[in-house]
């Protein structure tokens, strides 16, 4: 086989392998996934963390609903995924905040004022 040959080979190769990866990374989470209790807070604040619930299927903020909307300044009431987003919506279904995931189970936004949120799940011990 010629140089030419194999190395057009190889590049076609590695090609596909990084569309695999690259969409295997955009991977939509259902809301079955995220589905669960969830605790919101400002990061480094120290005050008690809002506690939520995010049901599924019919993607619904649960949970005091209260406490999230003095955080962000809007009162949700439910919520959606995208492939590096969880949102959260307001009643006519107008996305209020977009969380940015950060880790597994873990979304930031930053606020006007600079504050840093945290919407991190609730593991069970």
């Amino acid at each position: 086989m010629s140089l030419k040959r194999t190395l057009a080979l190889s590049a076609v190769s590695l090609m596909l392998c990084t569309e695999v990866s690259m969409a295997s990374s955009l991977l939509l989470p259902n809301p079955g996934q995220l589905a669960g209790d969830w605790q919101l807070y400002t990061e480094g604040d120290g005050t008690a963390p809002c506690r939520l619930q995010l049901q599924a299927p019919e993607t619904k903020l649960g949970g005091d609903i209260e406490c999230a909307a003095r955080l962000i300044g809007e009162r949700p009431s439910g919520w959606l995924v995208t492939p590096d987003t969880l949102a959260f919506v307001g009643n006519g279904g107008t996305t209020l905040v977009h969380f940015n995931r950060a880790a597994p189970n873990v979304y930031k936004w930053r606020t006007h004022d600079n504050k840093q949120l945290v919407l991190e799940r609730i593991t069970k011990a």
